[in-house]
Formats: structure tokens, sequence, C-alpha cells
């Protein structure tokens, strides 16, 4: 079995870059679980799993979606396995999203706030991941590369202006 200690050093590393430091699927900052999104058909040959980080809120989601979709892992509970921390280290927020929100913009649809209910939440994840309304396998490319992803402002980690982090708003 690989060291659990390297393991999760190797995904404390992952979380400091600017991309995974906010949920994949809404604004919340700091997320402590991983998603491992299995690729779906139509995702280039050999394509392998690739992780993303998301918030407690959100990993509910991702677990509901079942192992078939996606694996979720607590990156401070679990034990982790290599090729889970490949997964992570091959995929990541930007690439995730690069993927599976290609098309999100296009659609007229935006992720839900950090304080959006359940339901909203998993209605946005299962589309996301389960229905690939905003599915592009081309972003597949960026697997392993996230810095070949263009950034747009819009685009950048970060809460809603409007709505700031859940301790935000209950400051207010």
């Amino acid at each position: 079995m690989a060291d659990q200690k390297a393991l999760k050093k190797r995904l404390k590393v992952l979380m400091l870059r600017p991309d995974n430091q906010i949920c994949s699927d809404c604004p919340e900052k700091k997320p402590t679980w991983a998603s491992l999104v299995v690729p779906p058909p139509g995702s280039p040959p050999g394509t392998t799993k690739i992780g993303a980080f998301c918030c407690l809120e959100c990993s509910g989601s991702h677990r509901r979606l079942g192992v078939h979709i996606s694996f979720v892992r607590s990156v401070n509970l679990d034990s982790w396995k290599e090729e889970e921390v490949r997964a992570m280290e091959n995929g990541g927020n930007a690439v995730v999203n690069s993927i599976f929100e290609a098309r999100l913009a296009q659609s007229g649809m935006a992720k839900p706030t950090n304080l959006a209910d359940g339901p909203t939440r998993e209605r946005f994840i299962r589309d996301k991941y389960e229905r690939r309304k905003y599915f592009d396998p081309s972003g597949y490319a960026n697997v392993g590369n996230p810095a070949a992803i263009p950034q747009s402002p819009s685009s950048g980690p970060g809460p809603s202006p409007s709505r700031g982090t859940p301790s935000d708003v209950a400051r207010q």
C-alpha cells in the first residue's frame, strides 16, 4: 500500500493551485472533498478518471450520482490509493470544468451559488456529470495540463460578488 502521508502531501500541493481553492461546482472556498469522475461515453479512447475538488455540500450530490459516474473521497478523512491521487493530478477543477462545463455559458445556465439549496445543487451536478448537458470531450486535451486552459475574467475562482461566502453573509 502506498504511503498515506506522501499521498496526502501530493493532494495538499494540488489544493494550493488557484483553480482548486474553489469548489468545482459552486463558489464555496477551500473544498476538502474530491470527486474522481469516470470518463463518460464519447470520451477519447483510453481516457482515465480525472479528479476535481468540491465542497461538502456538493460532494453529497456527487456521491448520489453513483460510483459509475463519480467516486467521492475526503481529502483529510479517507485513505487514498496511488491511482486516485494520479487522477487528481491529471485533473483538477480547471481541467474538469473545461470538459464538463464547456457549453455552460452558451446554455444560459449558471453554477449554483454557495447558498443554493440541496435540490438546486443536485440538479446542476446531475446536469453537469450525469446528463452531460455542458460536456465537450475536446476538453480532454487539457488532461494533465491545466495551464493550457484559457481563463476568462468571469471564470476565475471566487464567490459571487453579490452573495459572498456563507460566513460573509452571516456577518452582514
